[in-house]
């Protein structure tokens, strides 16, 4: 992989996370369609393949040895091998022939260790994440810092700092409104202060939000401005290829324009459109209405008010629950999305609590529900979404946070005996760690039923490790802890 003033484009579609199509071809050891996605790609202007097929179901050291072996049969590009199995990446960069990118190192010393002595023996430019034990860093100076640790350890095993490539992790701005800019300040900052190259995977500062390409295309512009080396991108999107050839061409990088003429001519002139749907006016003074909106003061106001005429549990059940699932509909239907689920989120909880300094202690609250992500993983953006909801719906949340030991969650789950799990997570080499949870609490608290949910998980999975439920997402997930309250 040779890096220049050009950002290299890294494909992502051979990859399952969020494709039930592909997930569906590795389970099926379908390589026609890898092989096909990956000719698309490359078809499509992408420079490195990356390949990912990391899925619980099947055996990823045997499927990634035939996809490596079988893509260097129809593509020349370089391959990005994709795994956080090292003894699955050992066997792939065996077979690899030249030189890969190797995704992924980052600040653990357990990662590093089992990493870079591949590295150093196969050979490979590692793309190194900007995250330690700590998790991810909230500043653009901390994960320089992790950025510099990481040098000095490659530096120990012999690894020149020109065959590390660093990501400053792309997180969703949905969630957290800083967080394209610390990504950027982060990528700016390491290469100016290392010199080395830099990678994004850009796709994610969109998650939750609608027309996702416009925003995504955004930023990956600001990140080559930024001093982007390669990003992994979607190279079927149109709005992030013609980003990416505009900025070929303002930053004097396409002779003659002869790269973006090219492309333009190869677009199909269609237009897109966004249908909106209006939603019908409700009376502005209602509760109701004021937490579909997600207007969080006059939630807490208008319940108040409400609270002189109506019983406060009337208002749970007649007001609060009905605004949160027309919320949820709207969320499922694609006619609302993250921001605005959690915004609702917070109205109903601001309305909530007016309503329990009115109660007597815990009188307002349904069962208990212990959540936690597993020993391992540490995203908790899917788990605090399903908290707030289950805690607006009235049950007793004990939330453990991340990368939770399951004789903890076991531990919690007897304390408050409490006859509801909630697992959460979003890698696959976390998975084992949350079927021994649910083992664990099968054999110790049989009478607790255990929810699971996260990006890599089926509903077939849940079943196979033993869960009762798998939440699709966390309305999903409320909706059967109503149907076992009714039960």
């Amino acid at each position: 992989v040779e890096f220049s003033s050009i950002p290299v484009l890294i494909g992502e579609r051979i990859n399952p996370t969020g494709k039930k199509r592909f997930k569906q071809a590795l389970v099926e050891n379908d390589i026609e369609y890898i092989l096909k996605e990956a000719v698309n790609q490359a078809d499509r202007g992408a420079d490195v393949l990356d390949v990912n097929v990391g899925l619980p179901e099947i055996d990823e050291e045997k499927m990634l040895c035939s996809c490596v072996k079988e893509l260097q049969g129809v593509v020349s590009n370089p391959l990005c091998i994709d795994t956080s199995s090292k003894d699955a990446m050992e066997k792939a960069l065996r077979i690899y022939n030249g030189v890969p990118l190797i995704n992924s190192v980052n600040g653990k010393k357990e990662t590093m260790d089992a990493v870079f002595p591949l590295a150093k023996k196969y050979g490979g430019v590692i793309i190194a994440l900007t995250l330690d034990e700590n998790g991810i860093p909230n500043t653009a100076e901390e994960r320089l810092q992790i950025a510099k640790k990481i040098l000095s350890v490659a530096k120990e095993y012999g690894i020149d700092k020109k065959n590390i490539i660093f990501d400053t992790l792309t997180m969703a701005v949905s969630a957290d409104k800083n967080a394209a800019k610390t990504t950027l300040d982060a990528l700016k900052l390491i290469k100016e202060e290392t010199g080395c190259y830099t990678v994004l995977g850009v796709s994610n500062v969109s998650f939750g939000l609608p027309c996702r390409d416009f925003l995504t295309s955004t930023f990956f512009t600001l990140a080559m401005e930024n001093g982007l080396s390669a990003a992994i991108m979607n190279p079927y999107s149109e709005k992030m290829m013609s980003a990416y050839h505009s900025y070929k061409v303002l930053h004097a990088l396409d002779e003659n324009c002869l790269s973006y003429i090219d492309f333009c001519q190869n677009v199909e002139d269609t237009k897109s459109s966004v249908k909106e749907t209006a939603e019908q006016k409700t009376d502005a003074n209602t509760l109701l209405y004021a937490i579909v909106k997600g207007l969080k003061e006059d939630a807490g106001t208008l319940c108040e008010k409400l609270l002189e005429s109506k019983a406060p549990l009337d208002i749970v059940n007649e007001d609060i629950i009905p605004a949160l699932d027309k919320v949820g509909k709207a969320f499922e239907e694609k006619r609302c999305f993250l921001p605005q689920l959690l915004m609702s989120a917070e109205a109903a909880k601001e309305a909530f609590e007016k309503i329990k300094a009115k109660l007597p202690e815990n009188s307002a609250k349904k069962s208990t529900v212990v959540i936690a992500t597993v020993k391992g993983d540490i995203h908790d953006i899917g788990k605090n979404i399903v908290k707030l909801l289950m805690q607006n719906y009235g049950y007793n949340v004990i939330d453990l946070g991340k990368d939770v030991e399951p004789s903890l969650i076991l531990e919690t789950v007897l304390k408050y005996n409490a006859p509801y799990a909630a697992l959460s997570a979003l890698m696959t080499t976390t998975v084992p760690a949350m079927e021994e949870t649910i083992n664990l609490l099968n054999e110790k608290a049989p009478f607790c039923k255990v929810l699971v949910g996260g990006a890599v998980l089926t509903e077939d999975y849940a079943k196979k490790i033993g869960a009762d439920k798998y939440g699709k997402d966390a309305l999903d997930s409320v909706r059967y802890l109503e149907d076992a309250e009714k039960a």
